[in-house]
């Protein structure tokens, strides 16, 4: 799915392209993701409307709509977003699309029909489901260190677990999670209130930098945003390569739901009942 960095870029580039102009036709390929909260049929009340302004929000992409209106996206595991010329052959996994006057047209795809296009008033935002529950911005002023803190201080979970929390931290997703781990040299299977002081700050400075360089990368490739850059990660899909720091060969563990990708050595466990991958035979190091 696009993850934070990803987004900031979609959403940078679809502001440039298509801030300012109306929609002159709209298609659903996959009605069932669709989901309209006001009463008014499709398409009709997306034709002449204009794209005022496009704005995220933790995984959300949020469009405003003349009107009072808004068309907001939930990518979820694998939407994407893109931009072509008016006339190009849809693929199957399209879901929506919206010819805009005079430019693009903007399609959304969904291989797995998992995401979730909602089309709102403005004032009823809340009632799309996860968009009022969204915790604290990552990018936002509202990030500090003392908040963060006073986050980490009531879980109870593993540490990755709280990472992919999207109540808390809007949001990070299983890529991210993955690097921002291995920065901060903590066991993805680590119980958040097992971690020392000085551990809560490191991952704090970690989320922090590892999202800032991920997006200035992300930026300097200035890709088609239907591409998701990921070649530069560190250990995220590296399971089985020898960790860029260490020479350690990355492993992937089962963490809840997910796979989490992580380096023995550069993040090891210090707690018996996880598998010490530092022990195990065949482990290279440098």
């Amino acid at each position: 799915m696009p993850e934070l960095p990803d987004l900031v870029h979609v959403e940078a580039v679809l502001r440039r392209s298509v801030r300012g102009l109306a929609i002159a036709a709209a298609r659903a390929g996959d009605p069932v993701v669709l989901r309209l909260m006001v009463p008014e049929p499709f398409p009709a009340l997306l034709v002449g409307r204009r794209i005022a302004e496009v704005k995220r929000r933790g995984q959300f992409l949020r469009f405003d709509l003349d009107g009072e209106l808004c068309l907001v996206v939930n990518a979820m595991l694998s939407g994407r977003y893109s931009l072509v010329d008016v006339g190009t052959p849809p693929g199957r996994s399209l879901i929506l699309a919206l010819t805009m006057s005079g430019g693009p047209e903007l399609r959304y795809a969904d291989e797995t029909r998992m995401g979730k296009i909602y089309v709102a008033r403005a004032a009823e935002l809340d009632q799309i489901p996860g968009f009022a529950t969204l915790g604290v911005d990552l990018l936002s002023d509202d990030f500090t260190l003392p908040n963060f803190r006073r986050l980490a201080a009531v879980r109870r979970d593993q540490v990755r677990q709280f990472m992919l929390d999207k109540t808390a931290l809007a949001s990070i997703g299983s890529a991210y999670a993955d690097e921002i781990l291995f920065a901060a040299r903590l066991h993805p299977k680590t119980f958040c209130h097992k971690l020392q002081a000085v551990e809560v700050d490191r991952l704090y400075a970690a989320i922090r930098d590892t999202l800032s360089a991920a997006i200035r990368e992300i930026q300097s490739r200035n890709q088609p945003i239907e591409v998701k850059v990921r070649d530069f990660l560190k250990v995220r899909g590296r399971d089985g390569a020898p960790c860029p720091v260490c020479a350690t060969t990355i492993r992937r563990v089962r963490v809840g739901r997910d796979d989490a990708c992580f380096c023995p050595s550069c993040q090891p466990t210090e707690r018996k009942l996880f598998v010490d991958f530092r022990k195990v035979p065949g482990t290279p190091k440098k």
